[in-house]
């Protein structure tokens, strides 16, 4: 037993060997984790110096300029000399020969010359690019926020001080008269603009209303013929009167026109026995000259002693001859009357004479022998009879010859009676028998066709009044109607204008008279609960004068609801008119309106849709005719009927009846607005009317040019460079409809005391002012400068002010420290030299624009909006009711005018007129004494505070009552200004107020880059360097490395069997990054 626990005296010792690697191994860990923890503060103060080291490379001429600070331009050229010092600050090194001659000597022989020292933390960058050093991004001078950050830092001393020179100090001690009174203009510009809209109203309601009157009545109620329910009567009556003339018309067309053309006045056959009178002219001849020619004929034959003797072989031909002409005579005769009378058979009263002629003639025109119809060649007959009958006798003449026929003379004879009976009957003028068929027939021919020739002529036949001709019916029908159609269309069409209006007559429409009627009344209730919810002594006035509007105002009267009377009048007239228009138009004769035919030509084509001559020629009687003619009529003719039947009804009740007689009508019933507008207008006189809006229209003019000459100004810094909008991306500029509104708001604050929430845009604001420049910098400069010398600046006028201020230039342009009215807060002196953009730099700032002429006609265009109110509602206060010499004037001009146009010019609106007038032009001189450097009343609480009305200097006539005599008198004392304020507001103070606002509204961020965009523009000029940039001026940096700590301990080769407790290769938990941000 006890050898056998002998054994076990070793265990302890076993134990703590078997325990000791692993205890040893956790606490190599514990130190080699140690050296991990230890070397990142060495790593951040390592950072910290080289970040330090880097920003000692700072912009000092920004510094010195304006106070910011920020690094060089060209900063990234240091960031790999940082980089090193940074990781030779990581290492335990030897020193150089040179930092040991710096160390006492003390520690140099503590270390010894060869002396080295061991780098226990043995701290490595992990590869090349591991460490770097960059600019935060955005931590640069082109960021807004970076910037404000610095002007803010920079200002915390100095703003307020400077604060109390500038017009913020004004406002917050209210030093400024008046202050209380812009407080509430918020209040009462709202009143003055309902009151001017009011005004406005009531002047377009009358003046629409007059013009629609006066249209109304020269055209329509005094129009000639007067338009009166008679008009369309007496029209309707002339169609019913035209409708049966076309009747008649159109009858008689189809009995003696339509297929008549072309008859002439028929004349028998007649030829004298003596046509041919033959005499001897050669052995065997005779000639006969008849009509022009001469015939031969071979009769007889002569001896040499010239006796003429008879052939008889000639004379039995003769006989002959004759004969055969006798009896061609007789059938050509008898074919003649044949012909007409197996045509058409005559009736007296029962056949129409003219169509019985018409038929006849159409009867012995049908082509027999040749070309030769019935009546040539009866003619043509009874002309070879009588030319064989002259012949025979002839050659009866001469001396009996040999080989005569037996009894020859007797034979002669008969034949002689023969030709001699036929040309006394039928062949001589007016031989009558009412036994020969011939004799009756051309006798009827000859006595309808001479009592008929003038009626078958639309020229000369007359109707059944027996005086009427034919074509003049056609012409008196359209002439009648195109005439009473064109004064019904006349009268139409004045109703349609003053319905619907006609802008080239400045007529407006009733529905926009109606409008205005509604907005006379609407504008009139805004105005009065307008009145109603303000307190203030002009609402006060104002609800005196809003009651006496309402009791006795005359466009009281014209309400929306009498225009609605008025126009259903009208339209009901009008509809009535346009009723026996349309019926005049359908007034048709075939497819042609009655109205359109004034010709015979015209007449008959419109009756051929209908009639047809082939259906004439198929009747003969009067009867037959006069049925035709009822039927066509009936089929051509519209509208039918008889007496007014289809013709356009008349509606003579009051609300139809087209009578607007305001003086005469008694038994008429007019629309109450038309008897109204009688009574107002009748006496307006037009001269006085064209007088007044020729003397507003010359004093709008005027007014409009003052206004915009008072916003345009000529930039005294021409030579200024123009800044180039490059930092500022984002373009905002200020002003808008409502920054009056935002101008008011700031001075609310202000007075209020609530700096907290624009500390800092005070600030940034007061820095701009001090450090910039501005359009009147030069002439508020010297004014100060006279005033810092005791010179009595209320002297100063339009005409001294050059010379004083040229008095003081060398004190303004002077470098000298003491000389503090010139420079900026950094004692910089502001001037063209250093200021690239100078004179027009906040003006940049607030507008924006790359152009310096437009961004200083902005500034003077938002101060004279601002102005422009503060002054209407300061002239609506002292010149509309109140005792002011001015005031006086305008009422007296409004009443003048208002007399004299009878009320279409309300009084209200003349003294509108006026008080805008004057308002412009005082704003106008108002901007001419900020140009100059001086100060403008904040709000004018006095007529007397006013340089351009009549209470303000030596008196001013204003002549006879009117407008232009008004605008002379503003004109002259606009012609000169005055220093008549010490305690207002200057240009600069109205830009110093829009920067505030500015930076506190969304344009904040703009205009504080455009801020950047001015500092970098003179920084440029400043170094001479073009390509210099506050992008480069960088005020944040960032060190950025990973670093490695090699293991000591555990590495060692004694806990190389181990590796099972730990990785070995693993370097996570000794690799680590260090990032570290440092600014100015």
């Amino acid at each position: 037993m006890y050898g056998f626990s002998k054994r076990e005296r070793g265990a302890v010792s076993v134990f703590l060997v078997i325990i000791l690697v692993p205890c040893m191994l956790v606490a190599s860990i514990f130190v080699d984790v140690g050296r991990v923890y230890l070397s990142k503060s060495m790593a951040e103060s390592a950072a910290d110096m080289a970040l330090n080291s880097l920003m000692t490379h700072y912009d000092a001429d920004l510094n010195d300029w304006y106070g910011m600070v920020a690094s060089c331009q060209n900063i990234d050229e240091f960031y790999d000399a940082s980089i090193k010092c940074y990781k030779n600050a990581l290492k335990s090194q030897n020193l150089s020969k040179d930092e040991m001659n710096t160390l006492v000597g003390e520690f140099s022989a503590m270390i010894g010359a060869d002396s080295k020292a061991s780098d226990y933390l043995r701290v490595t960058d992990d590869g090349d690019d591991s460490t770097t050093i960059k600019a935060v991004d955005g931590a640069n001078l082109a960021n807004a926020t970076m910037l404000k950050s610095q002007i803010v830092d920079f200002m915390k001393y100095r703003a307020p001080i400077a604060i109390t020179e500038t017009a913020i100090d004004k406002i917050k001690n209210k030093s400024i008269p008046g202050i209380d009174d812009v407080l509430k203009s918020d209040e009462n510009k709202p009143l003055v603009e309902k009151k001017q809209d009011y005004c406005k109203a009531d002047e377009k309601l009358m003046r629409d209303s007059y013009n629609t009157y006066k249209y109304l009545f020269d055209n329509y109620s005094n129009g000639n013929p007067q338009p009166s329910n008679s008009l369309l009567t007496g029209t309707r009556d002339a169609m019913q009167t035209a409708r049966e003339q076309y009747r008649e018309l159109n009858k008689l067309m189809i009995t003696n026109l339509y297929n008549t053309s072309g008859l002439v006045v028929f004349n028998r056959a007649q030829v004298p026995l003596n046509q041919y009178n033959y005499t001897k002219s050669s052995i065997k001849c005779y000639k006969a000259k008849y009509d022009g020619k001469t015939y031969y004929v071979n009769c007889h034959s002569r001896k040499d002693d010239d006796t003429y003797y008879i052939d008889g072989t000639e004379l039995t031909k003769q006989f002959d001859d004759i004969s055969k002409k006798i009896k061609a005579f007789d059938k050509a005769k008898n074919d003649f009357t044949n012909a007409v009378n197996n045509s058409i058979s005559y009736s007296s009263g029962v056949t129409n004479d003219i169509q019985y002629w018409k038929h006849a003639t159409d009867a012995y025109s049908v082509t027999v022998s040749g070309s030769d119809d019935y009546r040539t060649n009866l003619n043509k007959k009874a002309d070879e009879m009588i030319k064989s009958y002259c012949a025979l006798n002839a050659m009866m003449q001469c001396t009996p010859g040999n080989d005569l026929p037996d009894g020859y003379d007797t034979t002669y004879k008969s034949y002689k009676k023969q030709v001699e009976d036929r040309q006394t009957k039928y062949l001589t003028a007016g031989v009558t028998n009412g036994s020969d068929s011939y004799l009756v027939l051309v006798n009827r021919l000859e006595s309808i066709s001479s009592n008929n020739i003038y009626n078958i002529e639309a020229t000369s036949l007359t109707l059944s009044d027996r005086s009427t001709i034919f074509v003049n019916r056609i012409a008196d029908i359209s002439t009648n109607l195109i005439e009473k159609r064109n004064t019904l269309q006349h009268y139409s069409d004045v109703l349609n204008i003053a319905i619907n209006g006609d802008s080239s007559k400045d007529i407006e429409s009733l529905e926009t008279l109606k409008h205005d009627a509604a907005d006379y009344a609407q504008k009139l209730n805004d105005w009065s609960n307008q009145a109603d919810g303000t307190d203030s002594d002009l609402a006060e006035g104002d609800r005196d004068e809003i009651a006496g509007i309402k009791a006795s105002e005359a466009a009281g009267n014209i309400t929306e609801q009498s225009i609605i009377d008025l126009e259903n009048r009208l339209k009901n007239i009008k509809s009535q008119i346009d009723s026996m228009i349309a019926a005049i138009d359908s007034f048709k004769y075939g497819d042609q309106k009655v109205k359109d035919i004034s010709t015979y030509d015209q007449f008959k084509n419109a009756g051929s849709a209908v009639i047809a001559e082939s259906e004439i020629n198929k009747r003969t009687t009067n009867a037959e005719l006069s049925s035709y003619a009822d039927s066509t009529f009936s089929s051509l003719f519209s509208p039918q009927g008889t007496g007014t039947e289809g013709l356009a009804s008349v509606n003579s009740n009051d609300d139809h009846n087209l009578l607007l007689d305001v003086a005469g009508s008694k038994t008429v019933a007019i629309p109450g607005v038309y008897q109204f507008w009688q009574e107002q207008f009748s006496s307006a006189s037009e001269d006085e009317i064209k007088k007044y809006d020729d003397e507003k229209g010359k004093a709008t003019d005027s007014q409009e040019k003052t206004k915009e000459n008072a916003k345009n100004r000529k930039n005294p810094h021409e030579d200024a460079d123009d800044i180039a909008r490059e930092i500022d991306t984002i373009n905002k500029t200020f002003g808008n409809t409502t920054f009056f509104n935002s101008f008011v708001s700031l001075l609310k604050n202000l007075t209020g005391g609530n700096f907290e929430s624009i500390r800092d845009n005070l600030y940034l604001s007061t820095y701009i002012m001090e450090m910039l420049s501005y359009s009147t910098i030069d002439n508020e400069g010297r004014y100060d400068i006279l005033k810092d010398q005791g010179f009595d600046v209320s002297t100063l006028t339009k005409e001294n002010m050059d010379d004083k201020y040229n008095s003081v230039n060398d004190k303004w342009n002077s470098d000298e420290y003491k000389d503090y009215f010139n420079k900026s807060l950094t004692n910089k002196r502001l001037c063209k030299e250093n200021n690239a953009a100078y004179g027009c730099e906040l003006e940049y700032i607030l507008y924006g624009h790359e152009n310096n002429n437009e961004n200083i006609n902005d500034a003077y265009g938002q101060i004279y909006e601002i102005r422009y109110v503060l002054n209407l509602i300061s002239a609506f206060e002292h010149f509309w009711n109140k005792g002011s010499e001015t005031g006086k004037a305008i009422g007296a001009i409004a009443l003048a005018i208002s007399t004299a146009t009878s009320g279409i010019v309300p009084i209200v609106a003349i003294k509108a007129v006026l008080i805008a007038l004057i308002t412009v032009f005082e704003t106008a001189n108002d901007m001419n004494r900020l140009e100059a450097g001086f100060s403008v009343e904040l709000y004018k609480t006095d007529a007397k505070m006013w340089q351009v009305s009549l209470d303000f200097g030596e008196g001013t006539e204003i002549g006879d009552k009117s407008i232009s005599s008004m605008l002379n008198a503003i004109q002259t004392k606009f012609g000169n200004f005055t220093n008549s304020c010490e305690n207002g507001l200057r240009y600069s103070d109205y830009l110093c107020i829009f920067i505030v606002c500015g930076m506190q509204s969304d344009i904040g961020e703009s205009m504080t880059l455009r801020c950047a965009d001015v500092i970098q523009a003179n920084m440029r000029k400043i170094t001479k360097d073009s390509g210099y940039k506050l992008e480069n001026s960088k005020t944040y940096f960032e060190l950025d490395s990973k670093l490695k700590v090699d293991p000591l301990l555990i590495t060692l080769p004694l806990y190389s069997d181990y590796t099972d407790l730990y990785d070995s290769s693993s370097t996570d938990w000794c690799t680590y990054n260090i990032k570290t941000i440092r600014g100015y």
